[in-house]
Parts: C-alpha cells; sequence; structure tokens
C-alpha cells in the first residue's frame, strides 16, 4: 500500500491513498490493470485499523512491549527493538485478522505467523503466552534465552508449541512463509468447493 497523505493529496491522485504528486508517479507510467493500481483502487475507502487504536488497544500491545522487557531484562541478553517496534501491529492483527486457537496449535486451517527476524522472537513469545497457550506460562517467559527453556533465542519450531517455523539464519522466515503461503495456494486451489471452503488460512 501507499503511505496515507492527507484528504486533498489522495484526491489530487484519484483517490488512493498515496502521499498526493510526490509520489502519484506510479500513475503515470503503470498499465492501468497493473496490481499496484488495483491495490490503490482498493484501499480506497478501506477500514484503517492503525487509525482507530483505541486506549485498550494501546494497553495490549503495552503488554507485550512490558513482557518482553522483563525476559530480556533477567536474561540480561536479547534483542527488544523488534518487539518493542512491531507490539502495535502484531495486536492488531491478532486482534483484526489472526485466526488460531491456542488450545490445539496444530489446527490444519490456523494463520501461521512467522518471525523471519528471529531475534525478535520474544514477541512471538509474548502472543503465546497472552493468546492462552497452555505451554508458554510466565515462568517460561522468565527463562527467555535460557539452557532448556520453551523461550529459546531463536525460535525453534519442534520445540516451543504454537512456533510454526525455526527461524535462526536472517532470511529463513521469508523463505518458509512464501513455501508455506504457495502451499496453502495449492491445497485451496485442489480441496476447495464452491460455498465450501476447506483451506482459507
Amino acid at each position: 500500500g501507499h503511505p496515507g497523505g492527507n484528504p486533498a493529496q489522495r484526491e489530487e491522485c484519484g483517490g488512493c491513498h498515496c502521499a498526493g504528486k510526490s509520489s502519484q508517479s506510479h500513475r503515470k507510467i503503470l498499465p492501468a490493470g497493473h496490481p499496484i493500481i488495483t491495490q490503490c483502487a482498493a484501499l480506497t475507502g478501506a477500514p484503517n485499523f492503525m487509525s482507530n487504536f483505541t486506549d485498550l488497544d494501546l494497553a495490549c500491545a503495552n503488554a507485550i512491549r512490558t513482557l518482553t522487557l522483563d525476559a530480556v531484562q533477567k536474561a540480561k541478553s536479547g534483542h527488544p527493538g523488534m518487539p518493542l517496534g512491531m507490539a502495535d501491529v502484531a495486536w492488531v492483527l491478532y486482534k483484526n485478522f489472526m485466526r488460531v486457537n491456542p488450545a490445539d496449535v496444530t489446527w490444519f486451517d490456523r494463520d501461521r505467523l512467522i518471525i523471519s527476524a528471529g531475534h525478535g522472537s520474544m514477541l512471538a513469545y509474548a502472543l503465546l503466552y497472552l493468546t492462552g497457550q497452555p505451554a508458554m506460562t510466565l515462568d517460561e517467559l522468565m527463562q527467555f534465552r535460557q539452557v532448556g527453556s520453551r523461550s529459546p533465542g531463536h525460535p525453534e519450531n519442534h520445540l516451543t508449541p504454537g512456533i510454526e517455523v525455526t527461524t535462526g539464519p536472517l532470511g529463513a522466515g521469508t523463505g518458509n512463509s512464501a513455501g508455506m503461503a504457495l502451499a496453502e495456494a495449492w491445497l485451496a486451489a485442489r480441496y476447495n468447493r464452491a460455498s465450501f471452503p476447506v483451506v482459507d488460512h
């Protein structure tokens, strides 16, 4: 999507959410059916979940930040920056889009959270705890980056229930997420029927 300008700027750019004349060159060089143009049109009038961020939303996002800071401080190591910066986005994703079942982390049609920046693993652990995943207790969070804990420095899917993939090497999560998206699309094309979407995560 395009960063939103003020209403007058968006009107200059045909109503889309780009920032007016300074960033509307895409309309001059791209064909009318190009994905960027169609996406721009689709965004017009689309709900902006971040602009409706309430005090309760902020409190929930701050819970992610607080858990992250406490765990990193206790471990005396770790990378808090990504969880702190992404807490608002993560909360909006889980509140409005993600479909998960904390009691059954292997539910077939669940949505998958994959963090390519594995050093930001406290974001995933905090979300598992806050959504009620039984294996991710407060005690486990406070064992962050300790030998034998379920909250290692990088996510390990064979170790921590609810972690979808192991993302240690940089970029591993990107490859995994692309592969999972392709697999989901193939399964949907193979098994879905009209009015009966077996696979739609």
